[in-house]
């Protein structure tokens, strides 16, 4: 019996809290790709202190909006989340300190991402 091995490995990360604005809510007209209505989500992440790693330095940077399955989300997700454009949701950025992860990542507690019933 073989072990599976972890990509990435272990990795640890340093959390930031701060808040994300959403900036922008574009449908997605690719009707190839998507059957049902899609949004392109961009926000701008506002740390509650500074950054100190330089990699992380993302001031001014947008960010996709994404599930966690990598799908841009719906109408209705949009609605049961009340995301609209100037809309400022709790965010943490989370930082990787240790390991070949992912370098950083952003978690949003009121919005659960795996929430794929609604789109």
């Amino acid at each position: 019996m073989s072990k599976e091995r972890v990509v990435g490995g272990q990795c640890d990360y340093k959390r930031y809290e701060g808040h994300a604005r959403v900036i922008s809510i574009t449908k997605i007209v690719d009707s190839i790709s998507y059957s049902r209505e899609r949004y392109e989500v961009k926000f701008v992440f506002i740390p509650d202190e500074e950054i100190k790693e330089s990699f992380a330095q993302i001031e001014g940077r947008e960010f996709l909006l994404m599930l966690g399955n990598s799908s841009y989300p719906g109408p209705k997700f949009l609605e049961k989340y009340g995301i609209e454009v100037g809309k400022v949701l709790d965010c943490h950025l989370k930082v990787i300190i240790k390991g070949t992860c992912t370098p950083i990542l952003f978690e949003f507690p009121s919005v659960r991402l795996d929430d794929y019933s609604e789109n």
